[in-house]
């Protein structure tokens, strides 16, 4: 016998148009409501019955992820697998936001004005994955279900957008280094000129170390990667430097794979690959979980009458 939202209603002690709510626009009931109706809900084993949400709505019941193309891109850390981890946590975010309501979810990808139409026509809103320069945010302009952009995109009135701040992360790093004393950090990075996020990392660090050197990595070559790591392990056995801040994780770990010594040291994603050290170090976290958590979350609220609103999420620093 199906379990009913009465039911969980009764056992969470609440009325049947809250339990409509917390799994058609949780934005909308507090967390002690919606913690008592999932637990009930959970209990019960009571699922929301996706098709009849959307027959009630009188729509398609269905929320749109799209990315763009970048494989005409000469980078996009995105296409590498050592980044596939980045995608799973983004994953995960909209997974929870999504499953208690009686919304689905469709992924696409797509490289045209005219692609993004069709998915408009057959969704009831749409999430933008990692949307990071202007000819990708003007795809999404004048469409005819709301949209709202994430991670990487620039704030701006024109776009809906649950974002993160890159350039405060640059200056979390510079601030972690100075609170130690550091005076002559290096920083590694790499396609300053491709990478928007890159280059605002940069501009935050350099307010806090306006002289810093600078090293820009090819991180598709690998040959040029082995040449630069054999040079800055030699500037920090001359002392050169007494700390290192890189563009991500990845890049740092495969230096100090390579580099002896206990100076400081920082990344940037909060990734995995630090595991394979046997030293300690610091990273900047966007909380990409977070971000995309917030966003489908928002959109829902939004498709409930709830209003549609852009955050900028502050990175935090991890040791």
């Amino acid at each position: 016998m199906r379990v009913t939202r009465n039911q969980v209603a009764q056992l969470a002690k609440v009325s049947s148009a809250t339990v409509s709510r917390v799994f058609n626009s949780p934005s909308s009931v507090s967390e002690n409501l919606r913690d008592s109706v999932y637990l009930a809900a959970k209990e019960l084993g009571y699922k929301p019955n996706k098709n009849a949400a959307q027959l009630r709505r009188s729509s398609t019941g269905v929320i749109s992820v799209v990315e763009i193309d970048k494989s005409n891109r000469s980078y996009y850390w995105g296409s590498l697998s050592m980044f596939d981890w980045f995608y799973g946590q983004a994953m995960r975010g909209l997974h929870n936001a999504i499953e208690n309501t009686s919304y689905q979810l469709n992924f696409s990808r797509i490289s045209s004005r005219e692609e993004l139409e069709k998915i408009a026509n057959n969704c009831d809103g749409i999430i933008g994955y990692d949307i990071d320069d202007d000819r990708e945010e003007s795809l999404f302009s004048d469409l005819q279900v709301p949209c709202l952009l994430a991670h990487h995109i620039l704030p701006s009135n024109k776009y809906h957008h649950v974002s993160t701040n890159n350039r405060e992360g640059g200056i979390i790093q510079g601030n972690y280094l100075k609170s130690l004393g550091c005076e002559k950090p290096l920083y590694i990075t790499g396609y300053l000129d491709k990478v928007i996020a890159h280059s605002q990392r940069l501009e935050g660090l350099k307010s806090v170390y306006p002289d810093i050197d600078v090293v820009e990595v090819p991180f598709i070559e690998k040959d040029k990667i082995e040449e630069l790591i054999l040079m800055i392990k030699d500037s920090f056995d001359k002392n050169k430097y007494d700390s290192l801040a890189a563009i991500n994780d990845y890049t740092l770990t495969k230096v100090l794979l390579k580099i002896s010594g206990d100076f400081p040291a920082i990344g940037y994603d909060s990734a995995p690959f630090t595991k394979f050290l046997n030293r300690s170090v610091a990273s900047i976290d966007l909380d990409i979980e977070g971000i995309y958590y917030k966003a489908l979350t928002n959109l829902i609220g939004y498709l409930n009458g709830g209003p549609l609103e852009s955050e900028t999420i502050s990175p935090k620093l991890v040791i």
